[in-house]
């Protein structure tokens, strides 16, 4: 049996059980209880699951990450009107990093219109498209790999990113609330994205609306640590506490 199929049949019986054992998952699942434990210290680290005393349980607060696929086609024109936009702030002979993200997959497409570009990305799919295009200097980080996401995590990638330094970052997020600051349901990917920032002059978040007041598992940064946030729309009252926190706000144009 793969790990990736392993994990989600223990996330399919933790959720079904809400608390299990390693003695019990070692035995269903017929491997031993020492990649069990790996198995859960995994799965906690992305932010699926809580360990305890001898076995694992759901937090009831916590999300079930969706993968690439199932958030891609989500609110498509919103994230492509936030790809054109946040184009809006790259040049020729830019260095860029690159999150992993179906909103910087959008700006991963539009990045053929500007010329001799470096970019810098742990995601695998960010880096074929931006391969694609023929024009850019594209580097990939290494590291391990996530099946939903095909970020690339972990110490290899947060070491590879460190001896590194590029002009503008831009990167997505799960949740942006006032006081929390920037969230992803994924340990690990929260850890690159701090990473990345560090690495990064200028910081951009795209994040569509659904975002903002959201918060989860892994907080990767306050609002004062980014140069802005790309948005689709966003109410009055929404927009102006943002404001008065001090953070840049842009509205993608229709």
């Amino acid at each position: 049996m793969l790990a990736t199929e392993r994990h989600s049949k223990i996330l399919a019986n933790v959720n079904k059980e809400k608390t299990v054992t390693v003695a019990e998952l070692s035995k269903l699942l017929d491997v031993s209880e020492v990649t069990i434990r790996k198995d859960l210290i995994k799965l906690e680290q992305e932010g699926l699951l809580s360990r305890v005393h001898g076995g694992a349980s759901i937090a009831n607060f916590l999300p079930v990450e969706r993968s690439f696929i199932e958030k891609q086609a989500e609110r498509m024109e919103e994230k492509a009107r936030i790809a054109r936009q946040a184009l809006r702030h790259v040049q020729p002979g830019d260095t860029l990093i690159l999150g992993a993200g179906t909103t910087t997959m959008e700006l991963a497409k539009l990045l053929g219109e500007v010329a001799e570009l470096t970019v810098v990305t742990n995601a695998v799919n960010v880096a074929m498209e931006l391969n694609s295009h023929v024009v850019h200097h594209v580097i990939l980080i290494g590291g391990e790999m996530r099946a939903k996401s095909f970020a690339l995590v972990g110490t290899v990638a947060e070491d590879n990113l460190k001896k590194l330094s590029v002009y503008k970052c831009f990167i997505g997020a799960d949740g942006i609330h006032e006081q929390d600051g920037f969230s992803t349901l994924s340990l690990a990917e929260s850890k690159v994205n701090r990473v990345m920032m560090e690495r990064s002059r200028k910081v951009y978040v795209l994040a569509d609306h659904t975002k903002f007041g959201e918060s989860h598992f892994s907080s990767f940064a306050d609002l004062s640590d980014v140069d802005r946030i790309i948005t689709d729309r966003l109410d009055i009252q929404t927009q102006a506490s943002f404001l008065e926190l001090g953070v840049k706000i842009e509205v993608a144009q229709a």
